[in-house]
């Protein structure tokens, strides 16, 4: 599952406090699942990525626009489509006047493609998220120097 190592290179990249606090912050998979048809051997890894910042002294918005940036290059669908931005849910403990834990989670999908090497051998490919055609204008005119991290 390479979206975790994209997430967490995206905030480390983005946010001043996350590059001078690497331990402070995690990426990780809390549950998730394999969704296949059965025609084909590729596969849908479905999971909650959870972000967890700890002792977080900054601005709440200095996490979540990296986010979002992810978010409109690595799960489009979630920022399109009101009922699945929904499930991108946050909760928050005070630990004093100057410090918060601030906890992500994030229903992500990983579209995989299972292909046979020449010398026999299975492959899993990873595909990158579809493009979105509609609703993307004002979303790229904001994100457009933003780089994907992984082409996942």
């Amino acid at each position: 599952m390479l979206k975790i190592d994209s997430l967490r290179d995206a905030l480390t990249t983005a946010n001043t406090w996350c590059r001078a606090n690497p331990e402070g912050f995690t990426v990780f998979v809390e549950e998730g699942g394999i969704e296949t048809t059965g025609e084909t051997p590729s596969f849908v890894y479905r999971y909650s990525l959870v972000l967890f910042v700890m002792n977080f002294t900054g601005d709440i918005d200095d996490v979540v626009l990296p986010l979002m940036a992810w978010l409109w290059q690595n799960q489009p669908d979630l920022l399109l489509n009101p009922e699945k931005n929904r499930d991108v849910k946050f909760t928050t403990l005070i630990n004093n006047d100057d410090s918060a834990d601030v906890l992500f989670e994030i229903p992500v999908r990983e579209r995989v493609k299972v292909v046979r090497a020449d010398d026999g051998t299975l492959n899993a490919e990873h595909l990158p998220e579809p493009r979105p055609r509609r609703g993307s204008s004002e979303w790229d005119a904001v994100l457009q120097d933003v780089k994907r991290s992984d082409p996942v």
